[in-house]
């Protein structure tokens, strides 16, 4: 009687095998594109990185547990309540295998690679992940769409690059102050291209904290510093947040601040890749309607 074979164990969800217990790999164009997408958002869930690359949820957990176990990306796992990692979801970052593959393989420079310190603030994480949800959806909406998505900065290209701006406050006391958004990116259509700055309220902090940021745009825009940057005339500042009854209150904080048409509000729950450019989600500053960005 022959003997059956053991079945596989299934590699654990939290830690990496020893080097010797690691399934066969062999690395493919699009685990590139994964490892060079999670540099560039610096961390995805991997139900954000199924959306950006996969189109089985089971083919995406394989090649990503392969990708992990290999150490091309490194997991994290955020705590849900008091659950144990086991239920919490899980957050891919840059690993080491990924970041040598970025350097010697593509040219990366060592200041392009974005690996993640062992002790993560939660709170910036949170943030992070809800901005590149953002960014995720205008990505796949523009890919679905037939538009470029010529540039994309985050936060980190600004801080690494800080312009400063002069702003007076309600006393008429004058003060510098960073430019620094949650993001900015420029998206080309058939009707032209957009110049667009992103900012991400989570409604963790008292909305009054959100007037010096449009302050700041307020003074980017005046003193020709975003305008010598970037080239163009106009621009939109996009702010993405929780709740409508938020939202209303970040409008009178913007208006209180001087701010005007430029900046377009909605909340999480109505952006998706289907609506975020081409559906009347976008309430503008100073009108009574809802608008899309296209048609």
């Amino acid at each position: 009687m022959s003997e059956q074979p053991k079945p596989k164990k299934r590699l654990p969800r939290a830690r990496r095998v020893t080097e010797d217990a690691r399934p066969p790999m062999v690395l493919t164009d699009r685990d590139r594109e994964i490892v060079v997408a999670t540099n560039a958002y610096q961390a995805l869930l991997g139900k954000q990185l199924e959306r950006l690359f996969f189109t089985s949820r089971s083919t995406a957990q394989y090649r990503l547990q392969r990708l992990y176990q290999h150490e091309f990306l490194d997991r994290h796992f955020m705590t849900v309540v008091s659950t144990a990692p086991a239920a919490s979801p899980m957050i891919y970052t840059l690993g080491k295998r990924g970041a040598y593959l970025l350097s010697q393989e593509m040219g990366y420079q060592p200041t392009q690679l974005r690996r993640f310190p062992k002790v993560i603030k939660w709170q910036f994480m949170e943030h992070l992940l809800a901005g590149n949800e953002v960014r995720i959806a205008i990505s796949l909406a523009c890919h679905a769409n037939g538009f470029a998505l010529e540039e994309w900065l985050d936060e980190p290209v600004f801080r690494g690059a800080p312009e400063y701006v002069q702003v007076t406050d309600g006393k008429g006391k004058t003060s510098e102050k960073p430019v620094f958004p949650d993001g900015y990116f420029r998206i080309k259509t058939e009707q032209g291209t957009a110049h667009c700055f992103l900012e991400v309220d989570r409604a963790t902090e008292q909305q009054s904290k959100f007037r010096p940021q449009v302050e700041v745009y307020e003074a980017y825009v005046a003193s020709g510093q975003y305008q010598a940057r970037f080239s163009p005339k106009s621009m939109r500042v996009l702010i993405v947040t929780t709740t409508p009854e938020r939202l209303q209150n970040l409008k009178k904080t913007v208006v209180s601040a001087g701010g005007d048409e430029k900046y377009w509000f909605t909340t999480f729950a109505q952006l998706t890749e289907a609506t975020v450019l081409t559906a009347p989600i976008w309430e503008v500053l100073g009108s009574k309607e809802k608008r899309a960005w296209v048609g």
